[in-house]
């Protein structure tokens, strides 16, 4: 079952220039990115609200929702904790 309307191009930072899109080989191992169609890059959680907006309704309304000030911070340290944290969730392990 597809939940989005529409699916932004994931591609492996290994696989991609990343000199052309103004990003770097730690930005990339430390956050997931957004670069967006118009250039904009964005970390994080804010990367992941992109790409709630452009999932269409009603993700758009969650990611607008978390740029707002105050659950923004919200939303960064949620990020945060969640990435330093991946490992101890279920699923098989990501290589370092």
């Amino acid at each position: 079952m597809n939940r989005f309307k529409h699916h932004p191009e994931s591609v492996a930072w290994q696989e991609t220039d990343l000199q052309a899109v103004g990003l770097t080989p730690e930005q990339c191992t430390t956050a997931v990115q957004w670069v967006g169609p118009d250039g904009v890059v964005a970390s994080g959680s804010d990367a992941a609200a992109r790409v709630l907006i452009v999932a269409g309704l009603p993700w758009s309304l969650a990611g607008r929702i978390m740029f707002v000030p105050g659950i923004r911070a919200i939303a960064q340290r949620s990020y945060r904790w969640v990435a330093n944290n991946r490992y101890r969730f279920r699923g098989d392990p990501l290589p370092e």
